[in-house]
């Protein structure tokens, strides 16, 4: 099995941070898709 890296001990911070920004990353990509679903729909 492979050893996992070892966190820092602000991963509690840097965890939420992450969220944070996988949730931003999400936003963005459904706004995408909607676009493309939009432009779709035109046709």
């Amino acid at each position: 099995m492979k050893e996992k890296k070892q966190q820092p001990t602000t991963s509690k911070k840097s965890s939420h941070n992450t969220l944070d920004w996988v949730e931003r990353q999400l936003m963005e990509v459904r706004a995408f898709d909607m676009g493309i679903l939009l432009k779709n729909q035109e046709k």
